[in-house]
């Protein structure tokens, strides 16, 4: 401290034994806190001085990266997150559940108990021989196959998605099950098979002859939602990270039925929907991700339980159920905007 700074205190034995007990602090002292009664101070500018040194070291404190001294009050500041956007493209394999299912025409008005639905995944058309047939080509690949496309933007964890999922599911073939109501004006109540397979001209009134009920063409189930990033493991060699979300949405398409014309055995009448939404529902779905460094590139599974309330078109009438499915998608992530990778500079005085 510089020599010409007179530093007087003319203090009381009590207060001098005080002091001498317990440490003086001059940065107290010198902004007028934690002083004794007893302690009378007369600076001629050893505080000016001394509170000078202080906020020096501070800075080479702070140059060295270390906390500041704590009596400066000057916390470390918290890095702010930004607004990082992604894109999800993978393919879904899709279980449907049973269902019981309503249909209500002038032909065909039954109720079917435990109805089956199958999936069709249309998976040769990830083949090269497929793309080689006329017609074909490999940009079917993001249509004909059961595919999944998300978008999301994400902050602070939070993450809010859109996403359309492309289904395709129809009736499954061979099936027996128990069917209530009327077919061609002919009361059934009863086990039997839903599309009776030709029987050498031996039709009997009554016999179900729905051929095909499917969804495939146009079919998509829209959703938004909310789910939340949970980062699991992060070196400088990638990260692992889990979402669990939830989403809402609806489900749209054109649903096609066909059956054998009444008392024929080989021609046929058939139906196409309008295209339209046909019913509404939520899904909840986990996602595990495996990221390269800073996010750029990732591969993930998903698996989503999904549940909808169907109502929509059949032959010239209705057809009602509740459908739920199981997906579960293998593909690849994206980052397409992320500022938190872009370095700012500060420029230190």
């Amino acid at each position: 401290m510089k020599s010409h700074i007179l530093f007087a205190l003319m203090i009381s034995f009590t207060a001098l034994s005080a002091m001498a007990q317990e440490k003086a602090d001059f940065s107290d002292i010198c902004q007028g806190k934690n002083i004794p009664k007893d302690l009378i101070i007369v600076d001629n500018g050893f505080c000016a001085e001394f509170m000078k040194a202080e906020v020096k070291e501070s800075v080479v404190k702070l140059e060295a990266g270390t906390n500041p001294n704590k009596s400066l009050d000057c916390p470390e500041p918290k890095p702010t997150d930004k607004w990082k956007f992604r894109l999800y493209a993978s393919h879904s394999f899709t279980t449907y559940f049973n269902t019981d299912i309503k249909f209500s025409s002038t032909r065909y008005n039954v109720e079917i108990k435990d109805y089956e639905w199958a999936e069709r995944g249309s998976r040769e058309y990830f083949t090269p021989e497929t793309w080689k047939e006329e017609g074909n080509n490999p940009a079917q690949i993001i249509d004909e196959p059961t595919n999944t496309f998300t978008a999301s933007i994400e902050k602070n964890g939070h993450e809010f998605f859109i996403s359309a999922f492309h289904p395709k599911f129809l009736q499954a073939t061979d099936q027996v099950k128990y069917m209530k109501g009327t077919i061609d004006g002919v009361a059934v109540d009863g086990v039997q098979e839903i599309s009776k397979p030709f029987d050498g001209y031996n039709q009997t009134p009554g016999e179900s002859e729905l051929v095909r009920n499917q969804n495939t063409h146009k079919q998509m189930t829209f959703e938004i939602g909310y789910g939340h990033r949970f980062k699991l493991l992060d070196t400088k060699f990638g990260s692992i990270s889990y979402v669990p979300s939830i989403g809402v949405g609806v489900m749209v398409g054109e649903n096609l039925t066909v059956m054998i014309k009444e008392g024929q055995w080989w021609e046929f009448e058939d139906h196409l929907d309008s295209y339209g939404v046909q019913g509404f529902g939520g899904s909840i779905t986990n996602r595990v991700e495996i990221n390269t460094p800073k996010e750029r590139f990732g591969l993930f599974y998903e698996n989503k339980l999904a549940y909808y309330k169907q109502d929509h078109g059949f032959l010239d009438g209705t057809q009602k159920y509740n459908i739920g499915f199981m997906g579960n998608s293998v593909g690849m992530k994206f980052m397409i905007h992320n500022p938190n990778n872009k370095k700012n500079k500060v420029a230190l005085d």
